[in-house]
C-alpha cells in the first residue's frame, strides 16, 4: 500500500473515531517516512489521545530534533506533562511553545487554566488576556478570565468579561452560571434569577444552578415551597445529590415538615455519613438534633 494509500486509510479510521487504527496506518507510514515533523506530532496526539503518554512523549521529542524550533511540539509535551500531573514541566513547554510563537493562542489559554488551577491567579489573568489578544473571539477566554476575577471578587470585572462572551455565543450555560453568581454579589437578585433559569432552559441538569436559583428564594424571599419545588426539580435529575438534598431538608424541617425532612436527612447520611456532623450544629434542623 502506497504512503497516500495509508495515510488516507488513517484519516478515514480517525474520523471514525476508531483510533487504534488509525495510529496503526500512521505508524506504517512512519516506517518508511521518519523525517516528516507533522507526521511524526500526528502520531504524538493521537497517543496522548489515547492514553500513551510516554509514546507521545516519545514522537513529540522526535520531532524536536528534526526541527528544536516546533512550538506545536512543544504545546503537545505541556499537555501530556499537564495529564500526567508533573505541572513544572507542563508549565516550562507551554513557555517554550509560546516562546516561539508570542500569539499561539491555545498555549496562552491552557497556560493561563494550569496557573488558574495551581493558585497563580495574576500569571493566570496575564495569559488568558494574551489568549485574547491573540483572539479576540476566543469565548472561553473571556469565560474563564471573568471567573478568575469573580473568584478574587473583583465583581464588575468580572461582569465584564462576561459581557464580552455573551457577544459571541448565547449558548453555554455556564456563561449563563456565572451571570447568576456575579449578579447575586452585586446584589440584582431579579437578574441573577433569570441568570440561572436561563443556564437550566439550556442544560436542565446542571446542578449547581437549581441549588443556587433555589436559595435566592430561600434566603431572599422567604419563599420556601418555591425553593422546595427548585430543590426537587434539581433532585429529578440528581436523585443522589447530597447537598441538593440536605439543603431541601432544611426548607422543610423551618416549615415544620419534620418527616419530609427526616428523609431526606437520613438518605443523606447513607451517602455522605459525614454530614452528621453539620446536621448536629445546623440552626435550622435543631428540632431534628435529636434523631441524630
Amino acid at each position: 500500500m502506497s504512503i497516500a494509500e495509508l495515510l488516507a486509510k488513517a484519516e478515514e479510521a480517525y474520523d471514525n473515531r476508531d483510533l487504534e487504527t488509525a495510529l496503526e496506518y500512521y505508524l506504517l507510514v512512519y516506517e518508511q517516512v521518519k523525517d516528516d515533523v507533522w507526521l511524526l506530532i500526528t502520531i504524538a496526539l493521537l497517543c496522548d489521545e489515547l492514553g500513551k503518554y510516554d509514546d507521545a512523549i516519545t514522537f513529540y521529542e522526535e520531532a524536536l530534533q528534526i526541527d528544536a524550533t516546533n512550538p506545536i511540539a512543544y504545546y503537545g509535551l505541556a499537555i501530556v506533562y499537564e495529564n500526567l500531573k508533573d505541572y513544572d514541566k507542563a508549565i516550562s513547554y507551554y513557555k517554550e511553545a509560546i516562546s516561539y510563537w508570542p500569539e499561539y493562542t491555545e498555549a496562552h489559554f491552557f497556560l493561563a487554566n494550569l496557573y488558574d488551577d495551581i493558585g497563580e491567579t495574576n500569571l493566570a489573568i496575564y495569559h488568558y488576556q494574551q489568549a485574547i489578544e491573540s483572539d479576540p473571539k476566543y469565548f472561553f477566554a473571556y469565560l474563564n478570565l471573568g471567573s478568575v476575577y469573580e473568584n478574587l471578587n473583583e465583581n464588575e470585572q468580572a461582569l465584564e468579561c462576561f459581557e464580552q462572551a455573551l457577544k459571541l455565543r448565547k449558548d453555554n450555560h455556564l456563561l449563563y452560571y456565572n451571570f447568576g453568581v456575579v449578579y447575586r454579589k452585586l446584589n440584582r437578585i431579579e437578574e441573577s434569577i433569570k441568570a440561572y433559569e436561563k443556564c437550566l432552559e439550556i442544560e436542565p441538569t446542571y446542578a449547581n444552578a437549581y441549588l443556587n436559583l433555589a436559595l435566592l428564594y430561600k434566603d431572599f424571599y422567604h419563599d420556601l415551597d418555591k425553593a422546595i419545588e427548585i430543590y426537587s426539580q434539581g433532585l429529578q435529575y440528581h436523585p443522589f445529590h447530597t447537598v441538593l438534598l440536605y439543603n431541601r431538608a432544611c426548607c422543610y424541617a423551618l416549615l415544620k415538615l419534620d418527616d419530609l425532612a427526616l428523609q431526606d436527612l437520613k438518605k443523606v447520611i447513607e451517602l455522605d455519613p459525614s454530614f452528621r456532623d453539620y446536621i448536629l450544629v445546623d440552626d435550622e434542623l435543631s428540632n431534628l438534633h435529636k434523631f441524630f
